[in-house]
């Protein structure tokens, strides 16, 4: 849901050029786990129980025990503000919203509408897997390795957006291993890693106590280098059908925070029209 990098890469330029203002460094509430996620990797054909276990506990406290409920969040929408940094360092700031609209598995759409040089500038993008459009104020935006750009975009969902209603987790063709439980800051951690096809391996760290989802990291390659994300969940607390939900989230690629963002609306409706997710006739 932070930062899609992958479609809007050039929005990084533009908002090293707007006239930017220090910000205070907020501290990340989340332990530390040094296990950092790595391109590749070796998957067993099956989830493994003790891994299986900790998500469905993760389930059980996301639904309010209704695990039945955790379905609704296939269809999904949020609204979010907050502030993005710049590429290299998280003392430089421009404010941005965004929505998102998802089906899973494969279709969303994201607007973010941000200042640059006192103009507003609206970038949206339109997945259906395996196609993605972006538009930059309305205007198609190509990008020179587009194949590369739709695999991280969806990547970036998987493990933004709809990781946190533990869909992914909870897919038939999900594999959950490596589970493992460690003690940080006096705070015990449950570790599982997920391994969903063509996606990358994603690293979950869930609160030994509560049994939320705290953070998500994973690894893919762009531009030919590779990108670590971390993703940060905090803020739970319930949302509509009575779904737990996080409310804030901190993304950070390569250890640099990018994003800061807190969700003012989720949504989950019974169904989001198809022609939501390809840009408007004209």
């Amino acid at each position: 849901m932070a930062r899609y990098a992958a479609w809007v890469g050039f929005v990084v330029t533009v908002v090293l050029v707007v006239g930017c203002e220090p910000v205070k460094e907020l501290p990340t509430d989340v332990p530390k786990v040094d296990r950092a996620p790595t391109l590749p990797q070796v998957t067993p054909n099956k989830s493994e129980p003790a891994a299986k276990a900790i998500v469905d506990r993760a389930v059980l406290a996301l639904t309010g025990g209704k695990p039945e409920l955790l379905a609704k969040g296939k269809v999904s929408r949020a609204n979010l503000k907050g502030v993005r940094f710049t590429r290299d360092t998280a003392t430089q700031w421009t404010e941005v919203n965004r929505t998102v609209a998802a089906v899973w598995p494969d279709r969303v759409y994201a607007a973010e509408d941000f200042q640059a040089q006192n103009n507003k500038v609206v970038i949206e993008g339109w997945l259906r897997r395996p196609e993605m459009i972006v538009f930059n104020n309305g205007v198609p935006h190509p990008h020179a390795n587009p194949t590369e750009r739709e695999q991280n975009f969806a990547s970036d969902e998987v493990g933004q957006h709809w990781m946190a209603l533990l869909i992914p987790a909870t897919d038939p063709k999900a594999v959950l291993f490596d589970s493992q439980s460690v003690e940080s800051d006096r705070r015990m951690l449950r570790l599982v890693k997920l391994a969903l096809g063509a996606y990358p391996t994603y690293h979950l760290t869930f609160d030994g106590k509560t049994d939320a989802l705290l953070r998500v990291e994973y690894a893919v390659t762009e531009f030919g280098s590779p990108r670590l994300t971390t993703m940060i969940y905090s803020d739970h607390k319930p949302g509509p059908e009575g779904l737990v939900l996080p409310y804030k989230f901190e993304c950070l690629h390569n250890g640099v925070a990018v994003e800061r963002l807190t969700v003012e609306k989720w949504e989950l409706p019974a169904a989001i029209k198809d022609e939501e997710f390809s840009p408007p006739k004209k």
